[in-house]
């Protein structure tokens, strides 16, 4: 599936015209950092699309129990964690910055359209910007890194797209309840704090992969970097605030996959 979208598509964003550069990180017995970056990348597919497919057997697998919070940020994760996995196939494929983030978030785009349609923000009692907000602000920036909105330059959108999503991960990362209440959500249980959080997280690596490629860097740099700030994003839920959700075993899992895998990429 992923090898659809890795396809050189074409520029369609000049001020970002680079022959995207594959090279970066060191090799680690033997495996470069380019294949660390494809596994990478495949892990996260994989991943992604369970989550997307069945929030009820992830919170089974990882120890959970379900709140519509959880499942929401389980699902819209899924669907952040596929999109990154289809950009950074594309950006090691050659394609630029603007096709890999644009496509990369479609999987986002579709998810907040099946929120919309199914009232998923009226049916929790959740406010106005909960139900509009995603749907526009991804919509209009998807659009701009494709090169259908004349006013908005391909290059502007994809630094557009990092600075929304690396500033909703901050809010959510850093001040939980405050940044749900100003999505009009409320009276969160300590399970849904957490999934907030983990949701910022996953919010700031996609971020930090899209500002990576909008500042040049190669596609492994961009990936382990993305890895990077996920990895440390986890450590301090799990190790400093001590509220990350789920299996203690399967978060240091992810920790060690994350750290292993951002020093081949960035060392």
């Amino acid at each position: 599936m992923l090898s659809l979208f890795a396809a050189n598509h074409g520029a369609v964003m000049p001020a970002l015209q680079p022959a995207l550069q594959l090279r970066g990180g060191m090799s680690i017995g033997g495996v470069e950092p380019e294949q660390v970056a494809t596994g990478l990348n495949l892990l996260l597919g994989v991943q992604g699309l369970m989550m997307i497919q069945n929030q009820e057997k992830i919170h089974e697998v990882y120890d959970v129990k379900a709140t519509p919070i959880s499942e929401f940020f389980t699902e819209n994760g899924g669907a952040i964690l596929t999109g990154l996995a289809i950009a950074g196939t594309m950006a090691l494929g050659g394609s630029d910055p603007a096709e890999c983030i644009a496509y990369g978030n479609i999987p986002t785009n579709l998810q907040n359209i099946k929120d919309f349609v199914a009232g998923t923000a009226d049916n929790n009692g959740w406010g106005a910007p909960a139900k509009f907000l995603p749907l526009i602000v991804n919509g209009v920036l998807t659009a701009a890194m494709l090169g259908k909105i004349d006013a908005i330059s391909s290059a502007d959108a994809v630094k557009g797209f990092a600075i929304w999503f690396l500033a909703n991960a901050v809010g959510l990362c850093a001040l939980p309840n405050q940044a749900m209440e100003g999505w009009g959500i409320a009276d969160m249980k300590p399970l849904d704090v957490s999934f907030t959080k983990l949701f910022g997280t996953m919010l700031g690596t996609m971020g930090a992969f899209a500002y990576q490629l909008s500042d040049g860097k190669s596609a492994v740099e961009a990936t382990g970097a993305a890895w990077a700030v996920n990895t440390a994003m986890s450590g301090a839920s799990r190790y400093i605030t001590k509220d990350a959700p789920g299996d203690e075993d399967k978060g240091r899992f992810w920790l060690a996959v994350g750290a292993v895998g951002s020093a081949a990429m960035l060392l």
